[in-house]
């Protein structure tokens, strides 16, 4: 029951993670380091993403991308992994021509490696450490191209 003195919230926000539509973005996580991969599931969840699964190396992610590729929107990715690595990971999925937005969460590398990834078709190149305000920054960017 409202009282007379209760009062509009003026700063309520839709959660980044929540398609226009009312749905929320589904997203497959690939990280081998098990603390940011948390970190990263966690985040994501916060802002109402619907992380669908997680992987840690691209054999595992690409196996992953093929169970839940018709609900996907977003693969967030790391370069160095273990079996198949970013590069190899984007390199492989791009022959399946996804419908599915990705960014890479990984720690410093060559300019040219980074514009490679780009040019294969990755949407974003997010350099580590994870900070929560600019990876949810970065990735609602990458969400609206």
């Amino acid at each position: 029951m409202k009282s007379r003195y209760d009062f509009p919230d003026l700063n309520v926000k839709t959660p980044n993670g929540i398609k226009p539509g009312g749905k929320p973005y589904v997203v497959l996580v690939v990280e081998n380091k098990e603390f940011q991969r948390k970190q990263l599931v966690q985040m994501l969840e916060s802002e109402r993403y619907k992380v669908v699964a997680v992987a840690t190396n691209g054999q595992e992610a690409l196996d992953l991308y093929e169970e839940h590729k018709k609900d996907l929107d977003l693969i967030t990715t790391t370069l160095d992994m273990p079996i198949l690595d970013g590069y190899a990971f984007l390199f492989e999925l791009m022959k399946r021509k996804p419908k599915v937005k990705i960014a890479f969460i990984s720690e410093d590398t060559t300019k040219g490696v980074i514009e490679d990834l780009l040019k294969m078709g990755a949407d974003d190149f997010i350099l580590k450490p994870i900070e929560r305000v600019r990876i949810l920054d970065r990735i609602k960017q990458v969400m609206r191209k």
